[in-house]
């Protein structure tokens, strides 16, 4: 979650550590959350795009919570372990969170999501043309 008011809401003393940028991957609206009413965000491995975001840190049982959080026991979303750069070029061994579901259809964020989405990266000055190439490359897919 880019959203620092959810994080905090799950993880109370999170500390988000700066924005990181994973290579190979690209995102994409997939699946459909009944939580969430529609599409969500998914991490499509794709050797010519990269996908910003934010690095925290945190502890294990910060870890298990953000796992049930992400709906892991649920079948939803299932741990990705990869390696993000940092702004200042450094890279790290990361957890991102990825759809179990096997080929899930692309498909139309609910806007309420779009809107969490959209928030996110302003929050942290990420580039709004990733989540609007995704939602149009999604919509165009499905």
């Amino acid at each position: 979650s880019l959203l620092r008011s959810q994080m905090e809401r799950r993880l109370m003393g999170n500390r988000p550590v700066t924005r990181a940028y994973l290579k190979g991957y690209r995102l994409a609206f997939m699946g459909n959350s009944v939580e969430r009413k529609g599409a969500v965000v998914n991490l499509l491995p794709d050797a010519d795009h990269m996908v910003p975001g934010t690095l925290y840190e945190l502890n294990d049982i910060m870890i298990q919570y953000l796992d049930r959080a992400e709906a892991c026991e649920k079948g939803i979303y299932q741990k990705l372990e990869v390696e993000v750069e940092k702004d200042d070029g450094s890279k790290v061994k990361a957890d991102a969170y990825q759809l179990i579901e096997k080929d899930p259809k692309f498909g139309k964020p609910n806007l309420g999501y779009l809107m969490q989405v959209k928030q996110g990266y302003k929050e942290w000055g990420l580039p709004d043309e990733v989540w609007e190439e995704a939602l149009k490359w999604s919509e165009e897919k499905s």
